[in-house]
């Protein structure tokens, strides 16, 4: 998988495509067993979606965004730092979520 830069990843994220950037954002056709700092209740959420999962959207190390099987695109409300909010922000813009 080739690096992009972090700002044209938007239409690799609207047509659910892994991707690498020189960055802190990356995305993977898969669920991880790792879930970084999200809080425990998402966490949960993010395991019991893990067989359904064919995009995680990876700040730093952290699920920010998964998609779901059935093209639900869940992106959790949590502030991790002005870096990540970045990266979330792209997720609402291009995966058709509300904020």
């Amino acid at each position: 998988m080739s690096r992009v830069a972090t700002y044209r990843v938007g239409p690799l994220l609207a047509r659910r495509t892994p991707f690498t950037t020189h960055g802190a954002l990356s995305a993977v056709p898969y669920a991880r067993s790792e879930t970084g700092r999200l809080p425990i209740d998402w966490a949960a959420c993010y395991r019991e979606d893990s067989p359904r999962i064919v995009l995680t959207v990876l700040s730093y190390a952290t699920p920010i965004a998964w998609v779901r099987d059935d093209g639900l695109a869940v992106i959790p409300n949590v502030f991790y730092s002005f870096t990540s909010l970045r990266h979330q922000r792209l997720c609402h813009e291009w995966l058709n979520t509300e904020e």
